[in-house]
């Protein structure tokens, strides 16, 4: 698409932003959240040129002495604390979507496409609570939220969902004696990886801006990820962990996480629907890493892992409904009655940082390898082999010039052997599944299958580029292009609007979608205040 076209096509969205802009004029160009209103600080001091969610040095350090520093002075000079200061903060997103492949009801869904709208709203509360103990407390409203709205197919209709965020207790401590520098304590959470301060962990990647609709919207296979780095069970477990970090540069920390639908620690994972979302029996979770810094410089050197079992896969349940008078719909569950897996994920992460204003650089890299044992009760049906194996890579780098004008490039994929259960189409087609008003009918399966020949290879680059007029104000744009979808490079991947139906089951890929159809790209506005 040329740029004078884009740009004419969003002509709405871009004075929809200007008129945000006109309105924010009369806020206080400093005002940014809870915890910069406990410190004192500016956005910049504890985020790479200001951006959330990438951590500076300061960060980390207040996110590891759990949420508890700060000296924040009122207009007598006096100190204040968490009673005296506004106790939440909000976040606001609103977005623009467009998508390669427009087809009426197309295999994108719903997601708008012609109009700007509302996409998030976020209340955070949480700091100093004692001189040793804090939290980071987050409740979300989405719409178009591929991990909050339950997406059956091409034609369900999505909406609005709330409920509890990314969600963190922490107790810590900070003493410096003879033997070294040392900062250790232990964190209640709902979101594995969310312990992450190098940001090269999947929750807080600098992606966080996400889209209404990720593109697939009930196709399965074209672009897995591992279970530490897929994200698939957040706010669906809770985990409680210890670390320590010695001399600012030797990181240890381990926790265990599982599943909880009930009891009292449920009201961290009231948001997601007990048997929506991979259910985990204990896992353990474990980084160990290597920091320096110098100058303007850090480094940062780690490995990371996941070792557990439970149902990553789900299983197809029917409710007896009949659709033409011949279909039953059925819908998919996770719960750990299912036929289980046992998994090993093992990685190596790194970051590096530059940070002398006005130049802010930073990059993380991570390769994570996950090998998946399945239990007999899953072969022939849910998966084909009795292991499987998934190689998954990201690689991201930010520039920022002045706390205000930044690029981001992002390269996102994985590499895995064959599995025509598990990534495609099942035997003989059948793992493909028809929809009828967003519900599923006929066949074993439970979602509509989408590699071609059962391959889990991927490949993604996502260009990004912003511009913060206010330091609690954001504005962009991102792009991501599939250069490798399902395994093919070509347009294999079957399209659900105009494969074949027989008796209630797709089949057929012709004419096939290429991975570009898949592209996507999102206007963006973003404030917290």
């Amino acid at each position: 698409m040329k740029i004078t076209g884009f740009l004419f096509k969003a002509r709405g969205a871009i004075l929809a932003l200007m008129g945000g802009l006109v309105l924010l004029s009369s806020l206080d160009a400093n005002a940014i959240p809870i915890f910069a209103r406990q410190t004192g600080f500016k956005c910049v001091a504890c985020h790479v040129g200001g951006e959330y969610p990438q951590l500076t040095a300061l960060g980390r350090y207040f996110k590891l002495t759990g949420y508890t520093q700060g000296d924040a002075k009122n207009i007598f000079g006096e100190l204040t604390t968490n009673l005296d200061r506004p106790p939440f903060a909000v976040w606001l997103q609103a977005s623009k979507q467009w998508y390669a492949n427009t087809e009426p009801g197309g295999i994108n869904g719903n997601a708008p496409t012609s109009q700007f709208d509302a996409q998030t709203v976020s209340l955070f509360t949480g700091g100093h609570l004692t001189d040793n103990v804090g939290a980071f407390i987050q409740w979300t409203a989405a719409k178009y939220d591929p991990n909050t709205t339950v997406s059956f197919g091409p034609m369900s209709n999505l909406g609005w969902a709330a409920g509890i965020d990314n969600s963190e207790v922490r107790v810590a401590d900070h003493i410096v004696n003879k033997s070294g520098d040392w900062i250790f304590g232990a964190y209640l959470n709902n979101r594995i990886t969310m312990s992450d301060v190098w940001n090269t962990q999947e929750n807080w990647t600098s992606d966080w801006i996400g889209y209404f609709n990720a593109g697939f919207n009930g196709l399965v296979g074209l672009a897995p990820s591992t279970i530490l780095q897929g994200g698939a069970s957040q706010h669906n477990v809770v985990g409680l962990g210890t670390y320590l970090y010695k001399d600012k540069t030797w990181y240890a920390e381990a926790a265990v996480y599982r599943h909880v639908s009930n009891g009292p620690l449920s009201v961290l994972t009231e948001s997601t629907a007990a048997n929506s979302a991979p259910a985990l029996n204990n896992n353990l979770y474990m980084r160990l890493g290597y920091n320096k810094e110098w100058g303007p410089h850090e480094l940062f050197i780690g490995l990371h892992g996941l070792y557990g079992s439970g149902d990553p896969y789900g299983q197809t349940y029917g409710n007896g409904t009949a659709i033409n008078g011949n279909a039953q719909v059925n819908y998919n569950a996770f719960s750990l009655a299912n036929p289980q897996a046992v998994w090993q994920d093992t990685g190596i992460d790194a970051q590096y940082q530059y940070i002398l204003d006005p130049h802010y650089f930073a990059a993380h890299a991570r390769f994570t390898h996950e090998t998946i044992e399945n239990s007999s009760g899953l072969l022939g049906a849910t998966v084909a082999n009795p292991v499987n194996m998934l190689n998954e890579y990201w690689l991201d780098l930010t520039y920022i010039y002045k706390a205000q004008y930044g690029a981001m490039l992002f390269f996102h994929g994985a590499r895995g052997n064959s599995d025509y259960y598990a990534y495609g189409r099942g035997a003989d087609n059948t793992g493909f599944r028809q929809y009828q008003n967003g519900s599923i009918v006929a066949g074993n399966g439970a979602y509509y299958g989408g590699s071609a020949n059962g391959s889990p290879d991927w490949d993604s680059i996502m260009p990004s580029i912003f511009w913060s007029p206010y330091q609690n104000v954001r504005i962009g744009i991102m792009k991501t292009f599939y250069t490798r979808l399902g395994g093919t490079t070509g347009n294999s991947i079957t399209n659900p609007l105009t494969a074949t139906n027989v008796n209630g089951v797709t089949t057929g890929n012709s004419p096939g979608l290429s991975p570009s159809a898949f592209n996507t790209t999102m206007l963006y506005t973003s404030i917290i205040y």
